[in-house]
């Protein structure tokens, strides 16, 4: 059995950083770096939580072609469990542009959803203890019947179920208002959860999304760290100060640090806790991946609070 299964999107990124002032009519706009790397939401957990000493496995559609063979060549040698990737003849992987500031702050150039791999919408889940939707209104989860079949299988099998989300402008709950109820865990950053709330105030937002039937609310608020709400209450977990240098991931790196507590059977401020101890690691280096290395280093980040 795994210990957890990722499903979303895995793609290549090129990371682009120092960048100044983008003029599209210039020949050569220079760069103070340009990196190859891989990511997407799905597989950026995956690859954390092995790295983290989880079974981790990842459910992606690859395509075809060379940027699909590099994800999968880095996925081996992550020590990902690939059995359940759905190659897509007819598409190629996609490949996405991440522009990084100087503030560490990032903007993307990505294909569009229609373009994407595509996975077969009748798909039986392996048996894992954790099973995560990687990004809610993003692709493969923009079909509803395909979201609500993952979710359904996780719950037949025991497993509890996570998921985030990237909203696009005018997301709202009610998309997903059959799935809801059976989320155990949501992680929505702040601006994820007013766009699908109206509502500004963490714990506000929080309560709305509870309404929908979700178990907890994992509010993410940056340099704030997060806050935790149920039907038993609130909790406020304070961030691990760092200085950012790319916040590409972090996200994707919380949520794999709040995973990897939920199967090392810690409670809800202990999972909070390395979810941002997690984040704090990712946002040090360029990638949505490359900060963190090790269970190891992650209790280091805890035991040096």
């Amino acid at each position: 059995m795994l210990d957890v299964l990722t499903i979303g999107a895995a793609c290549v990124d090129v990371l682009v950083r120092g960048l100044g002032r983008f003029d599209p009519e210039r020949e050569i706009n220079p760069a103070r770096q340009v990196e190859l790397c891989v990511g997407g939401d799905a597989l950026n957990e995956a690859v954390v939580l092995t790295r983290l000493g989880k079974r981790a496995g990842l459910l992606a559609a690859l395509g075809e072609g060379n940027a699909a063979d590099f994800i999968a060549g880095q996925l081996s040698h992550a020590g990902v469990d690939l059995s359940m990737c759905h190659r897509d003849q007819h598409r190629p992987s996609p490949v996405s542009v991440v522009m990084i500031r100087t503030d560490g702050q990032r903007s993307f150039v990505s294909p569009p959803p229609e373009s994407l791999p595509r996975l077969p919408r009748e798909l039986r889940l392996p048996k894992a203890k954790v099973v995560t939707l990687a990004s809610l209104y993003q692709p493969p989860f923009l079909d509803l019947g395909f979201a609500l079949s993952c979710a359904r299988q996780a719950k037949e099998m025991g497993a509890v179920l996570c998921t985030d989300a990237v909203c696009p402008p005018g997301a709202v709950m009610e998309q997903y208002r059959e799935l809801w109820p059976l989320v155990d865990y949501f992680f929505p950053n702040l601006e994820e959860a007013e766009t699908l709330t109206g509502e500004r105030d963490p714990e506000r937002a929080a309560e709305m999304i509870l309404r929908f039937g979700v178990g907890t609310a994992l509010v993410k608020t940056g340099k704030r760290g997060c806050l935790a709400k149920n039907q038993k209450g609130s909790h406020q977990s304070p961030a691990f100060l760092t200085g950012a240098v790319d916040t590409t991931g972090a996200g994707d790196c919380f949520a794999s640090g709040f995973i990897a507590g939920l199967l090392e059977g810690e409670d809800l401020a202990g999972c909070c806790r390395l979810a941002n101890a997690a984040a704090s690691l990712a946002v040090r280096r360029t990638g949505a991946t490359s900060g963190i290395e090790s269970r190891e280093q992650l209790q280091g980040v805890l035991d040096g609070e």
